[in-house]
């Protein structure tokens, strides 16, 4: 666990109109500290459409993050990517969670299951 942890999170939606999900970007780290602050901050963005959590900048994520992330992926409509060269992408194979490389893959699978 790291002290006084810090997360950001950042729309990346160049184009909300032409976008079925939101697309959403976390940099930092996620940790029993702030893992309700970043719950509540996910679901605050998603606008009633499907997230896209882009995982890929995060510098560390423990087991709190992983259960959130894991809740929310079980409560609704959302799509993790993470590239293969982040930090937490080897954690993230060996906690079974599933996520993709791109977003490009995760917006086919979202418009057509």
């Amino acid at each position: 666990m790291t002290s006084g942890a810090i997360f950001h999170l950042h729309n990346a939606d160049t184009d909300r109109a032409s976008t079925a999900a939101s697309l959403v970007a976390v940099t930092g780290e996620v940790d029993v500290t702030n893992v309700d602050e970043f719950t509540r901050s996910v679901l605050a963005v998603s606008d009633n459409r499907p997230i896209i959590l882009q995982l890929s900048g995060l510098r560390y994520l423990d087991s709190a993050g992983f259960a959130a992330v894991d809740r929310l992926l079980a409560d609704g409509a959302i799509v993790v990517v993470l590239s293969p060269d982040s930090l937490v992408h080897r954690a993230a194979e060996l906690m079974c969670l599933p996520f993709h490389h791109d977003t490009a893959t995760a917006r086919e699978l979202l418009q057509h299951g």
